[in-house]
C-alpha cells in the first residue's frame, strides 16, 4: 500500500520506517527542512535503539523516502497525522497542528483514503478531523475514513515493539476503515500480533487510560517508598512478593525517582482534563501526579541528610534522560533534580551515555562529562538518575578513589546496598532501610 506518515518524530519516524520494511511504499512528510534533509542521508534527529539501521534500509530498498511538500500525500491510501500535541497551560491537549495538518493537506487528498490518527488526543478528536477534512474537501466526504490507531511504543525499545506489538488498537466507525487497517498491519497480525478492534471513542480512550494507569503504578510504587523507608522494609522485595500475584504484576512497580518524558506528563493531564470537561471529577490522577512530584524532593532530602549544607558541594548524576535506551530528556526526573540541587547552591556534573548534549541544552548550568569517570572526580556524592546498564558495571573501587566523599544516593535502586555498603560508601537507596551506621 502506499502510505504517507505526517510528522516524523519519535512516533512518526518509527511508523514509517517500520511501516517500510513491512513491505509498504511509505514517505515521511514533515514541514521542518532541515530534519527531512538529515533524514534523507540517514541522519536519525534523535537515539532510538535499531532505529537508524531501519531507515538506512527502508532507502536503499526505496521504500522509504521523506519530503516537505505536502503534495506528497497524492496517491496515498493511507496516511497517517503523528504531530505534537502537548499540553497547553491548562493541561488540555494542545490539538493545534493536527487541524493545521489536516488542512494542509487537505487539497491534496484523492480518494478512497484512511487517515488514521496516530498522535494522542482525547475522545472525540476523530470527529473533528473528519470535519475539517470533509469542510476543505467536500468533494470526497464519502472516500475520506478517519480512524484511530494509538501508539503503545517505549522509548528505548521501539523498534523491538514496532515489529512485535503487545496489541494493535484499531477504532473505526466502519469495515471499510477496518479492512484498510487490516491489509496495512496484515504481516505483523499473521506473524502474531494481536488485533484489537473498537469503536473511535474507545480507542481514542483507552490509549490516555493506558498511560494514566501506568503512572499510576509507578507513583504507588514511589510513595510505598516512602513507606517502606519509614517502616526498614525493602520496597524493592514488596514489589517483587506483589508482581507475583497475576492481578497485579511487577512491571511498572519499580520506586525511584518518578516518571518523566513527554508521554506520561502530558497525557495525564489531558486524561484529567478531558474528565472534567465531561463532568466528571478524577481526583486520582491528580493525586498520581502530586506523588510523582514527591519523588524529587525525596532524592532532594536524601542528598541534603548526606552532605548536610549543598553550597560549594559537587553532585554527579549518573543519567540524564528520563530513561535508558533513549537521548530525550524531556521532562527528565534527573534535569528536575538537577535543577533543585543547583538553586540549592550545588555545582551539578552529569554523564549520560546518549543524552548528554540535549541535558545541556535544556539546562546549560549543568556540567556534562564525557565519561562516567570524569563525573565522579573531586564529588561529594553520587546520585543514581537513570539505569543505563552501564552503571550496573561501574566500578566500584576505582569510583571511592575518584570521589571526594563515598557517598551513593541510589535513585533507581541499581545496586545491591549489602555490596555497596561493604565497599566503604555511605548508601541511602529509595525505598530501602537506612544505613545502619548513619544514624
Amino acid at each position: 500500500m502506499r502510505v504517507v506518515v505526517v510528522g516524523t518524530g519519535h512516533v512518526g519516524l518509527l511508523t514509517a520506517a517500520t511501516l517500510s520494511a513491512i513491505g509498504h511504499d511509505v514517505v515521511g512528510m514533515d514541514e521542518d527542512e532541515e530534519k527531512i534533509e538529515g533524514l534523507t542521508k540517514g541522519i536519525s534527529p534523535f537515539f532510538e535503539p535499531g532505529l537508524s539501521e531501519l531507515i538506512d534500509k527502508g532507502t536503499t530498498a526505496g521504500t522509504l523516502r521523506f519530503d516537505v511538500a505536502p503534495e506528497a500525500v497524492g496517491g496515498a491510501e493511507v496516511l497517517f497525522i503523528c504531530v505534537g500535541t502537548p499540553a497547553r497551560v491548562s493541561g488540555e491537549a494542545n490539538l493545534v497542528a493536527i487541524e493545521r495538518s489536516a488542512r494542509a493537506i487537505a487539497r491534496h487528498l484523492s480518494g478512497p483514503i484512511v487517515v488514521v490518527e496516530k498522535s494522542t488526543v482525547p475522545a472525540g478528536t476523530a470527529q473533528r478531523l473528519w470535519r475539517v477534512l470533509t469542510l476543505e474537501r467536500p468533494d470526497l466526504a464519502d472516500e475520506i475514513e478517519v480512524v484511530s490507531n494509538p501508539e503503545f511504543l517505549r522509548e528505548g525499545q521501539a523498534v523491538e515493539d514496532s515489529f512485535r506489538p503487545g496489541r494493535i488498537l484499531v477504532g473505526a466507525r466502519s469495515e471499510r476503515g477496518f479492512d484498510g487497517m487490516r491489509r496495512l498491519y496484515g504481516p505483523l497480525i499473521e506473524s502474531g500480533a494481536r488485533l484489537i478492534e473498537t469503536d473511535i471513542a474507545t480507542a481514542e480512550l483507552a490509549k490516555h487510560a493506558s498511560n494514566a494507569f501506568l503512572a499510576m503504578k509507578i507513583s504507588y510504587a514511589n510513595a510505598l517508598a516512602r513507606l517502606c523507608e519509614r517502616a526498614n522494609a525493602d520496597v524493592t522485595a514488596v514489589a517483587d512478593v506483589m508482581g507475583s500475584d497475576p492481578r497485579i504484576g511487577r512491571a511498572f512497580l519499580d520506586a525511584g525517582l518518578g516518571w518523566g518524558g513527554y508521554c506520561f506528563p502530558k497525557d495525564l493531564q489531558a486524561f484529567e482534563r478531558l474528565a472534567a470537561r465531561l463532568g466528571y471529577d478524577f481526583p486520582l490522577l491528580r493525586e498520581v501526579e502530586r506523588i510523582n512530584d514527591e519523588a524529587i524532593v525525596a532524592a532532594v532530602e536524601k542528598v541534603k541528610d548526606a552532605l548536610w549544607n549543598l553550597e560549594d558541594k559537587r553532585i554527579a548524576l549518573l543519567g540524564l534522560s528520563f530513561k535508558p535506551g533513549t537521548d530525550d530528556v524531556r521532562l527528565s526526573p534527573a534535569l528536575a533534580l538537577a535543577r533543585k540541587l543547583i538553586d540549592e547552591g550545588a555545582e551539578v556534573v552529569g554523564y549520560d551515555p546518549e543524552a548528554g548534549a540535549n541535558a545541556k541544552s535544556d539546562l546549560p548550568e549543568l556540567v556534562v562529562a564525557p565519561g562516567v569517570y570524569d563525573a565522579l572526580e573531586g564529588a561529594h556524592c553520587i546520585v543514581v538518575c537513570t539505569e543505563w546498564d552501564e552503571f550496573r558495571s561501574l566500578d566500584l573501587d576505582r569510583a571511592k578513589e575518584l570521589l571526594a566523599h563515598p557517598i551513593i544516593v541510589d535513585g533507581r535502586n541499581l545496586f545491591e546496598p549489602a555490596e555497596v555498603r561493604g565497599r566503604g560508601f555511605v548508601y541511602y537507596g529509595t525505598g530501602r532501610a537506612s544505613d545502619p551506621g548513619m544514624h
